[in-house]
């Protein structure tokens, strides 16, 4: 997942510069250095992202063990909730 988190975060940060210049009414490859930087911008966010939902997953199975609930459920397609039984 990490790949895809990456890619959709690095374009996200590229889209981001060219409509901030389209804003502006520059031209679209104007400072192409800030949408190299925005798209490794994005590419960080993108698993950051993905790593505090796994933490955030993880916090709210130990609030519901310490409840006495049972695990979150999920598909385990994305993010397995449940830790392997």
């Amino acid at each position: 997942m990490g790949l895809t988190a990456a890619l959709i975060g690095g374009f996200s940060g590229f889209g981001m510069q060219m409509m901030t210049n389209a804003t502006r009414k520059v031209p679209m490859s104007r400072q192409p250095w800030m949408h190299v930087a925005y798209f490794c911008v994005g590419c960080w966010a993108g698993n950051k992202y993905v790593a505090v939902e796994k933490s955030l997953v993880k916090d709210i199975n130990e609030i519901r063990a310490d409840k006495g609930m049972a695990p979150m459920v999920g598909t385990g397609a994305y993010i397995k909730y449940a830790p392997a039984e």
